[in-house]
């Protein structure tokens, strides 16, 4: 991203009263322990490293979406 990385996007977008809950995965190339434990310091509700396959993907999104409103 030409203005910001991806951990300094989502610390501004937790910032937002409305962005708060938003789930967020980072999806990267960076897959060291440290990597992911920067990505949910920054605001991230989960952290896959490239190659992602389509369940390891699937399972994440399953593991953090939003609660259904009643």
């Amino acid at each position: 991203m030409p203005e910001m990385d991806g951990y300094e996007f989502i610390e501004a977008l937790r910032t937002l009263p409305r962005m708060v809950a938003v789930p967020a995965i980072a999806l990267t190339g960076f897959g060291r322990a440290q990597d992911a434990k920067r990505a949910i310091r920054a605001g991230f509700n989960a952290h896959l490293a490239k190659p992602v396959s389509l369940p390891e993907l699937l399972s994440a999104i399953d593991r953090i979406k939003a609660p259904k409103l009643e």
